[in-house]
């Protein structure tokens, strides 16, 4: 059996990297670094695939509409390909060129028939959910509507961030893929999903700034769940950017301690670290992207809300899909 993995993202590194160990892939199929499309997680896999004997094949387009990329793929023998991390649907053309199909992973806080669509472990991270549902499933035209092959589940810790999220669906997805092959996997295994279901919107960029006016567990779970490799959370002063990649709440009674201080204000500098007024509680900050920190400084705020109304309007503005109730929940 010809089994190739679709990777170009490093989110996907381990998950390649497993099932390199587990069973014999025979190639992987990569975005050129000078592609049309690249993503900010973008990872040159040109090394990975020389270090585990691998062909690498390198297409131009991340959307694989490309001519030249069709006709390169259309003239290798692909039995099964695995989706380890490409952030594009893939195309009817290439699903059939497949013999035995391809395997995808997708899944959110409540399975993935409720979680469909971008962005799942960010939401499902800022959002302070417990678990997490992964499936494989095959891959179909549309989004993440194929049979289901297998399902586990696994919990969150209050330590865990979108990297070690990624981590651990890694670790699950890749035993399910070498267990069910081992078993003898085909096309003819799989449950149907139901029609319909709810669907995550996207998340960009723009959509980490921090509101200061929220608690700080809150405020904690959105900088961990969009913190390395992603963008990350930031705040603003002055005009200057601030991301915060590492931070943690201050669990205990403060009194009116820090009454006379503003949400958003840094209350005090301690070495490498400081300390950020939330609406409620305070913020441990340890990872900032700059060190002109001083005591009385007050970060701009973002407005949370108008955040989350602004992803749903961008959101139906390109599908007619139904959101997920786990995005509404955030407005309340």
């Amino acid at each position: 059996m010809d089994i190739y993995i679709l990777n170009t993202v490093i989110t996907g590194k381990l998950l390649s990297e497993l099932l390199c160990k587990g069973l014999t892939i025979k190639g992987l199929i990569t975005l050129d670094d000078c592609g049309s499309g690249k993503p900010n997680e973008y990872y040159d896999y040109s090394e990975f695939c020389e270090k585990n004997f691998l062909e690498c094949l390198k297409v131009s387009s991340y959307s694989l509409k490309n001519k030249n990329d069709i006709n390169m793929l259309k003239s290798i023998n692909i039995d099964l390909l695995i989706i380890a991390g490409w952030q594009r649907l893939i195309p009817e053309w290439f699903i059939n060129h497949c013999t035995i199909g391809v395997i995808g992973n997708h899944g959110s806080h409540v399975g993935i028939e409720n979680g469909r669509g971008r962005s799942p472990q960010n939401w499902a991270l800022l959002s302070g959910k417990a678990e997490f549902s992964i499936s494989i499933f095959w891959i179909t035209p549309e989004i993440d509507s194929g049979q289901v092959i297998d399902t586990r589940v696994f919990k969150y810790t209050n330590t865990d961030t979108i990297l070690s999220s990624h981590i651990k669906v890694d670790i699950c997805v890749a035993d399910m893929i070498i267990q069910n092959i081992d078993n003898g996997l085909t096309s003819e295994k799989g449950v149907p999903q139901k029609e319909g279901g709810e669907y995550l919107p996207q998340r960009v960029r723009e959509d980490g700034k921090i509101d200061w006016n929220r608690n700080a567990i809150d405020i904690y779970n959105f900088i961990r769940a969009i913190s390395s490799p992603y963008p990350g959370a930031y705040s603003e002063y002055k005009g200057r950017e601030y991301i915060i990649d590492i931070a943690r709440p201050i669990d205990i009674q403060q009194g009116d301690l820090f009454g006379f201080c503003r949400n958003g204000e840094v209350i005090s500098v301690l070495d490498k670290s400081f300390l950020v007024k939330c609406g409620e509680g305070i913020l441990q900050v340890d990872k900032c992207s700059r060190n002109d920190i001083f005591e009385g400084m007050i970060f701009e705020s973002a407005d949370y809300k108008r955040q989350i109304k602004a992803i749903v309007e961008r959101h139906m503005e390109k599908y007619s899909t139904q959101i997920s109730k786990l995005v509404y929940d955030e407005l309340n």
